[in-house]
């Protein structure tokens, strides 16, 4: 996988919820690149882009590990996620990513947790502490 990414890792836990911000440097972020299909420079926020679809993506993949959810996967890019990701993530992004203020944004965990289980209710598996 590339890793010159333009964005930069916050090493805060995504229980403490998704925390997006800019400074001078750029994008920070507490989400991981899992997976790339839509931007191989990074992440990015605030607009419907290709480097805010690819956030989105690795949230919905991150957050359907953390649920249990095994299923199909496909494959990306740079990688594989489960399909229900790939499904979830334009939706996530409308939803969350694009219409975020560009400097600053915190998702609260339980309103991620909240909005993914409602996407595929017939999970009853719990949430893991670790990333």
């Amino acid at each position: 996988m590339d890793t010159d990414f333009t964005d930069f890792t916050l090493f805060e836990p995504i229980t403490e919820g998704i925390i997006l911000k800019r400074d001078e440097r750029g994008v920070w972020t507490n989400i991981p690149h899992i997976v790339t299909h839509h931007s191989p420079t990074g992440f990015e926020f605030g607009y419907g882009g290709s480097g805010p679809a690819d956030l989105a993506l690795n949230i919905c993949e991150i957050m359907l590990n953390r649920i249990g959810y095994s299923d199909e996967r496909m494959k990306c890019f740079d990688g594989e996620c489960f399909t229900m990701a790939w499904r979830l993530h334009q939706e996530f992004k409308r939803s969350f990513i694009e219409c975020a203020d560009r400097y600053y944004v915190h998702i609260p965990y339980a309103v991620v947790l909240e909005w993914i289980t409602a996407k595929v209710p017939t999970l009853v598996g719990s949430s893991s502490d670790e990333q």
